[in-house]
């Protein structure tokens, strides 16, 4: 029977061949140095393939970009509408990237086919990763498939309103009335609820007046409404029109409707405010005239007692 003091010796003597193992095992000073001088050596041996697929990657986006630009101003000359140049310019554009990019690849000595497998494990990895913006990648291409609105456009989502002036692979570029650049995301476009002003030809906008009951004549709403339809940017089909929209003691309220045709006058706050201009300066002479008529009928009555 083994005593404990030779049992403690025994483990003691096991451990410490199992360290002088293991320390053999162990790469040694000359291993590294030789695993480092065959990279070094691979490195400098695939140096010239690696510059040469970077210059051929530079080449392949500055040509994916000419490729767009030909292509979206040779559909240009065609019939096809703007949301078509705008797809298929997109798509030559990512198409010369990913063919430039395989080919970059295939120049720096990867494996084609072993890049193939891993990006068919990548793309379930980025699938899950990346899904927000796989989503506005997606609802983007529906965007300029369906073509709700296209670039030049004024919409609204919200309390965000603008011009069109972009839409790009994950968000749509706006220019608010003010000059702020706005991007939003091409889901929300895809899932909220858009307005497109510049969808009609003719946009109703109206002006408010309050007109004192005694001299809402037919001759002053011939007026207001020959001052309204001289405005620049109002249309004259369908023409101004003028309604009664409330009826007081002493003062008649009036709804003067005008349309405007928003892809030739985009500044629609610019013609409501000459057309509200017009109509007031309308209802100053008006007054004047009155005024000058009612002071001309006392001064003739009261001739008339003199005499």
């Amino acid at each position: 029977m083994i005593s404990p003091p030779s049992l403690w010796r025994l483990q003691r003597l096991l451990l410490d061949v199992k360290i002088l193992a293991l320390l053999d095992e162990a790469p040694s000073v000359d291993g590294l140095v030789g695993s480092f001088k065959r990279f070094a050596d691979d490195f400098v041996r695939l140096l010239p393939n690696l510059l040469a697929a970077l210059v051929f990657l530079v080449i392949t986006v500055v040509l994916a970009r000419l490729v767009r630009r030909g292509v979206e101003a040779a559909l240009r000359r065609t019939s096809t509408e703007v949301y078509v140049h705008l797809l298929v310019g997109k798509l030559a554009y990512f198409g010369t990237l990913l063919l430039g990019g395989v080919v970059a690849l295939s120049i720096g000595g990867l494996d084609l086919g072993w890049v193939v497998g891993s990006l068919g494990l990548a793309t379930i990895a980025l699938g899950f990763a990346l899904q927000d913006i796989l989503s506005n990648f997606v609802a983007g291409i529906v965007l300029l498939l369906e073509h709700p609105f296209t670039r030049g456009d004024q919409i609204a989502m919200g309390e965000v309103e603008g011009e069109v002036e972009d839409i790009r692979v994950r968000a749509t570029q706006l220019r608010t009335p003010d000059g702020q650049q706005v991007l939003i995301p091409n889901k929300l476009l895809f899932t909220s609820v858009i307005t497109n002003s510049t969808a009609t030809m003719h946009r109703r906008l109206e002006v408010h007046l309050s007109v004192p009951a005694a001299e809402a004549s037919a001759k002053l709403r011939g007026r207001l409404l020959g001052v309204a339809a001289g405005v620049e940017g109002v249309s004259s089909d369908p023409e101004p029109r003028l309604l009664l929209q409330d009826l007081g003691d002493d003062k008649i309220e009036l709804l003067l409707w005008f349309w405007v045709d928003p892809r030739r006058h985009r500044e629609l706050q610019r013609v409501r405010s000459e057309v509200l201009e017009a109509t007031q300066a309308v209802l100053a002479r008006f007054n004047m005239e009155l005024s000058n008529s009612k002071t001309t009928g006392s001064s003739a009555t009261d001739d008339k007692k003199a005499g």
